[in-house]
C-alpha cells in the first residue's frame, strides 16, 4: 500500500491527466461540428441556387411561349392580338418553381443562421425578389382566366422584368460558408 502522501499526490495527478485528455476530444468534436454546419450550408447553398436557376428557366421558357408562340398582329386595348390560334399561357409551373425557391432559400437562412451573417443577408434579400415574382406571378396567373390565356403587353413587361430580377439573384455571388478549420 502506498504511504497518505502518496495517494493524496496521485488522486490530483490522475485527475489532471484526465482534464488534459478532455481538452482534445472538445476541440475535435467543436472541428467536427463546424465542418457539419460548413457542409450543411453549403448543401444549402447548392440547392438554393438550383431552385433559382430552375424559376428563371421557366420563366424564361414562359416569356418565349407567349413572345413567340403566334405571330402578333398589333395591341388592341392594351392586349396583344394575334392571328391563328392562340397559346395558352399556363403560369403555374413557374409558379411552382418560384415556391420551390421560396422554400429553398427559408432552408438557407435557417442554415446560415447565427452561424453566417452575410450569407444569411444574401438569402433574405433575396427571398424577398423571390416572393415579389411569386405574388406577380400569382396575379398574372388570375388575371389570366378573363383574358382567356392571353397576357397583355403591360403583362408581358411585368414578366420581362421579373426574368431579370431572377436573373439577377443568379448573378449574386452568395458569400461562402465559413471555411473549414485546419487540421492539427
Amino acid at each position: 500500500m502506498f504511504p497518505a502522501t502518496k495517494r493524496w499526490l496521485t488522486v490530483p495527478f490522475v485527475v489532471a491527466l484526465a482534464l488534459l485528455s478532455v481538452g482534445p476530444v472538445h476541440a475535435q468534436s467543436t472541428r467536427r461540428q463546424q465542418r457539419l454546419s460548413a457542409l450543411q450550408q453549403q448543401n444549402a447553398l447548392l440547392a438554393q441556387q438550383s431552385a433559382v436557376q430552375t424559376a428563371v428557366q421557366q420563366t424564361s421558357a414562359l416569356l418565349q411561349a407567349a413572345n413567340g408562340a403566334v405571330p402578333q398582329v398589333g395591341v388592341l386595348n392594351g392586349v396583344v392580338q394575334q392571328a391563328g390560334v392562340p397559346n395558352q399561357i399556363n403560369l403555374l409551373q413557374q409558379q411552382n418553381a418560384l415556391q420551390i425557391a421560396v422554400q429553398q432559400t427559408t432552408a438557407l437562412m435557417q442554415v446560415s443562421f447565427g452561424q453566417n451573417s452575410a450569407l444569411s443577408q444574401t438569402a433574405l434579400s433575396q427571398l424577398n425578389v423571390l416572393q415579389t415574382a411569386l405574388q406577380q406571378t400569382q396575379t398574372l396567373q388570375g388575371a389570366l382566366s378573363m383574358q382567356h390565356g392571353q397576357l397583355t403587353a403591360f403583362q408581358m413587361n411585368l414578366l420581362s422584368q421579373e426574368q431579370t430580377s431572377l436573373m439577377g439573384l443568379l448573378a449574386t455571388q452568395a458569400p461562402p460558408p465559413p471555411s473549414r478549420t485546419s487540421r492539427k
